[in-house]
């Protein structure tokens, strides 16, 4: 007994990608209306989180972006046929999917991620703070670990608001997470027009030159709009 799998969901007009899906299946389309979705046929049990199977379902949604503009699915949208994916899906959301579609015409997502090196944000704050470098001489260690915490916190949330407001000038729109790590600096998402990539290109270089040896930075795209679409277009 075989599931539908689910990738994304693109126009009528689209073809699948040439690559291959989860466990090696060939792609397919189903569609409905003005909607085609980026389908494979895989068997009907419980898919797990797996990296090969995260990574195959992002280079479907990669594929099928490169070519036209996609609405992804979370990983994991199953059903148990295409019959049931019309009818549960592409048939009741129909219009809600087509405006999604129309509102991402042209766009694309690029993400950035910011860290701090420890020492060299260290050495920063000694410089900057007073209290910090007071205390640093001194033998309370308990309060120079909570003056430096609080310095570094302070510093991150500069840093991350001088990276945000500069890129996002190039920007439609811009989604934040919650930081998972003490020296992350930012984790962020931007929906940004194509032809207005290479504008955003162009400073996000000029910010990693400016801050070299003290933040690295982790920055791609451009990829399908997985940040700026709402889980309840999910199944």
């Amino acid at each position: 007994m075989a599931s539908t799998y689910v990738y994304g969901v693109g126009r009528a007009t689209a073809a699948p990608p040439s690559c291959r899906g989860l466990v090696d299946a060939p792609l397919d389309v189903v569609r409905h209306g003005e909607l085609a979705a980026i389908v494979s046929s895989i068997p009907a049990t419980t898919v797990r989180a797996r990296r090969q199977d995260l990574m195959r379902h992002s280079d479907v949604l990669q594929a099928a972006f490169d070519r036209d503009t996609v609405v992804p699915m979370r990983f994991g949208t199953v059903f148990s046929s295409g019959e049931d994916l019309v009818a549960d899906l592409l048939e009741p959301r129909h219009d809600a999917l087509l405006a999604l579609l129309r509102r991402f015409g042209g766009l694309a997502e690029l993400t950035v991620r910011a860290f701090f090196l420890e020492q060299p944000v260290l050495a920063e704050i000694v410089r900057e703070n007073r209290e910090v470098a007071r205390l640093r001489g001194g033998a309370d260690r308990l309060r120079l670990g909570e003056a430096v915490a609080a310095a570094l916190a302070g510093k991150r949330e500069r840093e991350a608001d001088r990276i945000v407001s500069r890129l996002v000038r190039h920007a439609r729109d811009v989604v934040v997470e919650e930081r998972q790590a003490e020296l992350e600096v930012l984790r962020a998402a931007f929906l940004v027009r194509r032809d207005a990539i290479e504008k955003f290109d162009a400073t996000m270089n000029e910010i990693a030159r400016e801050r070299d040896g003290v933040v690295r930075f982790k920055y791609t795209g451009p990829l399908p709009p997985h940040h700026f679409v709402s889980d309840r277009w999910d199944s």
